[in-house]
């Protein structure tokens, strides 16, 4: 692999887990900690986890959506950039 592609593929997948940890830490917060806590505290709901499948369906878009951002992002630095 020569230099140029090896650095097109780092910058990639470094925008990719960039986005791939910022999606995570939207959804950990808003259904563990800021969601139940809302209903909670308005509602007087009693605290519930997400079930297995809301659980499977929300890694599958956090998964979708760094990879979907990420490589959109890295598209345009690089376009911009003129590489």
């Amino acid at each position: 692999m020569n230099p140029r592609k090896k650095f097109e593929l780092t910058r990639w997948i470094y925008f990719v887990l960039l986005f791939f940890l910022i999606t995570t830490c939207i959804v950990v917060l808003s259904e563990l900690a800021i969601g139940p806590a809302f209903q909670w505290l308005l509602y007087d709901i009693p605290y519930q986890l997400p079930t297995w499948n809301r659980a499977g369906r929300m890694t599958l878009s956090v998964l979708f959506v760094g990879l979907f951002a990420g490589t959109i992002s890295w598209y345009y630095e690089k376009r911009s950039s003129g590489r």
